[in-house]
């Protein structure tokens, strides 16, 4: 931003012969040490507000994530939807001792920079990795327990199943 309006002053000064470059100082960048100023002022409350308004907790089949200061915001994430979690700690992170964690969902593509879920600010940040991943896991493995019993409740489906492919091999054929 101030690369920004040091190349706005040159543009300014030399094209406009009207306005000084004494004057061009005395208002824009009295504006932007005044909105740098602010900014350094505001954000650290902003975060801290942030912080206390972020809750998490870790449940059965799913992570419940609240937060928000003025839109409160609840998601809840379903193990079954989990794809993978991400570990992620700044300099600034590891010089207070916290990290991040993102959640990535089954609907998002691996290069999305949007997360389904995401902790911010967590001071045991590997033991809620290493829990979150084993819940999953464990998760996933009550779910394939159950998808064995699967084809003997779909065997008396058989005429169902057959016209779908019966009508999955009528598109192929149209494309074709």
């Amino acid at each position: 931003a101030v690369l920004a309006f040091a190349i706005l002053q040159i543009l300014v000064v030399t094209f406009d012969s009207e306005v000084s470059n004494a004057e061009f100082v005395k208002y824009v960048w009295s504006w932007v040490a005044g909105s740098l100023i602010f900014m350094w002022l505001i954000t650290p409350g902003l975060r801290y507000l942030w912080f206390i308004n972020l809750q998490y907790s870790i449940e059965d089949e799913r992570l419940v994530i609240q937060k928000g200061i003025l839109t409160k915001m609840n998601v809840s994430i379903p193990y079954s939807a989990v794809t993978d979690f991400t570990l992620n700690r700044s300099l600034y992170d590891r010089w207070l001792g916290i990290g991040s964690l993102f959640v990535q969902t089954a609907g998002q593509g691996a290069q999305t920079a949007i997360h389904e879920g995401r902790l911010d600010g967590l001071v045991e940040f590997e033991s809620l990795f290493t829990t979150l991943r084993a819940k999953v896991k464990a998760y996933r493995g009550d779910m394939l327990g159950e998808t064995h019993t699967a084809p003997e409740a779909l065997a008396g489906d058989s005429e169902v199943l057959q016209s779908i492919l019966e009508e999955v091999k009528r598109i192929g054929r149209k494309l074709e």
